[in-house]
């Protein structure tokens, strides 16, 4: 797998982070706020439907004890000097801030009655009595024509104070208030609770996306009781038996693969050092002996002689570098250290003094088996080659260690990082796309693969990086 940044990947993902259960906390609360803001306005409504039907049920009474007088005094029972007279039905009727109002035809009162209010009674806060005012103004007010038969004789106007139905209408609402929030406040806390145990199965989703994103195809979720959660470890186990045997599958090919690889190059250089080298030693030897014989019998060919020798010479030297390439040492015999300490002095003489190489190495190296050993020594040799011959680098690093990552159980990874300064840029989609091709690193990807590992890829503002990160010990054992 071909990583182009360190961080690209998860800068994005981690942009914004949401706390599933303080989210579905606050959308109760929200919720909750909503149902009282509701359940507010049905009470002021029903407050005020309350004054309301008070008033005209007043009316009513004050209407229908006023025809009771018409025919009284109809029938002489009554002088008509007292028209209207209100008291016998308003004594006992009217409420706090109440008035009655008989208005003449010509609009002027012709009696009323009113009872007072005690203005500390009155409690509202200031913004809920202008807003109350501003949307009640004079609805409560109830007006009832008074006629008998047939003439109009005024109108019957039954009122209520604002400042009395605001504070009845306040009084209704606060208690609500006080009653809704404590229900509000024990229902969050509640629900916080029960959404905290409800979702506490994810942090095991969690632990596991995270380990299974650091490589250990081993992690499988256990059963949940929510049946969305079990689907969820359903999937989850089914996908890393899957990536854990496709994984298997491409680094048993890769190790093939390079086994192969590994086995032709050995047989090649073999084939070169038996035929070639023997050949070739045979030339230099017939060269020599020839540039010897025509010293003494014909020295015009004695230049033509030494050509033909340094020619050889030189062949020698450059098949003897192939064989070097193509077989290093015996890693076995001098020790991953050492070998690595002398390809990178040797291509140090190659660059001709201007690439200078560090190596940081793990004391620890010589527990690696001969094969990761082997593929560790090509990889570093692939990298260097690429650096002298395409990086204009002056410097370069190479670090390899081992790193340990806490998990439910200790995993072990080697790490290796080939680093330089050099001005040798890489396309990123272009590595994405080809996969390395023509960058020197599919051989490198074919061994981390063999070996159960990762190659990453990454730009730097000035060189690039490479880092290979291979399981070790039962970790590789599991890998192949």
């Amino acid at each position: 797998m071909t990583t182009i940044t360190a961080t690209q990947a998860t800068g994005f993902a981690t942009s914004q982070n949401l706390d599933l259960k303080r989210s579905l906390a606050l959308r109760v609360i929200a919720a909750a706020l909503l149902c009282f803001l509701v359940t507010a306005a049905l009470a002021l409504f029903g407050t005020y439907r309350d004054v309301l039907q008070a008033n005209e049920q007043l009316a009513d009474i004050v209407g229908r004890q006023l025809q009771v007088q018409f025919f009284r005094i109809g029938a002489n029972l009554e002088t008509p000097a007292r028209f209207p007279y209100l008291e016998p039905a308003l004594d006992s009727m009217l409420g706090a801030g109440q008035c009655v109002r008989f208005l003449n035809p010509d609009g002027s009162v012709g009696r009323s009655s009113c009872v007072g209010t005690n203005r500390s009674d009155l409690q509202s806060p200031g913004w809920f009595s202008s807003l109350g005012a501003r949307v009640l103004a004079t609805r409560t007010d109830v007006a009832h024509r008074v006629s008998y038969r047939g003439k109009d004789y005024g109108t019957l106007v039954v009122t209520t104070e604002p400042e009395v139905v605001i504070a009845t209408l306040w009084k209704d609402v606060s208690g609500l208030l006080k009653l809704t929030a404590l229900l509000v406040a024990a229902i969050c806390a509640l629900q916080y609770v029960a959404i905290g145990r409800a979702l506490r199965p994810t942090k095991d989703i969690l632990a596991g996306l995270d380990r299974l994103s650091h490589g250990d195809l081993s992690c499988r979720l256990p059963n949940f009781r929510l049946i969305e959660l079990q689907r969820i470890s359903e999937v989850f186990n089914s996908l890393a038996a899957n990536l854990d045997r496709t994984t298997r599958e491409r680094t048993a090919l890769a190790a093939r693969l390079v086994d192969g690889y590994e086995q032709e190059r050995s047989h090649l250089a073999r084939e070169l050092h038996d035929e070639l080298a023997q050949s070739l030693s045979a030339i230099s030897a017939t060269a020599a002996s020839i540039k010897t014989t025509a010293a003494a019998e014909c020295p015009a060919l004695v230049s033509e002689a030494d050509q033909l020798l340094q020619i050889s010479i030189a062949t020698i030297k450059s098949l003897r570098s192939t064989l070097q390439t193509l077989r290093p040492p015996e890693i076995g015999d001098f020790g991953l250290a050492a070998s690595l300490n002398s390809l990178a002095r040797n291509q140090e003489r190659l660059a001709g003094g201007k690439l200078k190489i560090a190596l940081n190495l793990d004391p620890d190296l010589e527990a690696l088996s001969p094969t990761a050993a082997s593929h560790i020594y090509r990889m570093v040799q692939e990298g260097l080659t690429n650096i002298g011959k395409h990086a204009n680098a002056s410097q370069a690093s190479v670090t390899l260690g081992f790193r340990a990552e806490k998990m439910k159980t200790p995993h072990r990874r080697l790490v290796l990082t080939i680093e330089d300064n050099g001005s040798g840029a890489i396309d990123p989609v272009a590595v994405a796309e080809s996969n390395g091709a023509g960058l020197g690193l599919i051989g490198m990807r074919e061994r981390a693969a063999a070996l159960g590992g990762e190659l990453d890829v990454v730009q730097l503002d000035r060189g690039f990086r490479l880092q290979a990160v291979i399981p070790v010990g039962a970790d590789a054992e599991a890998a192949q």
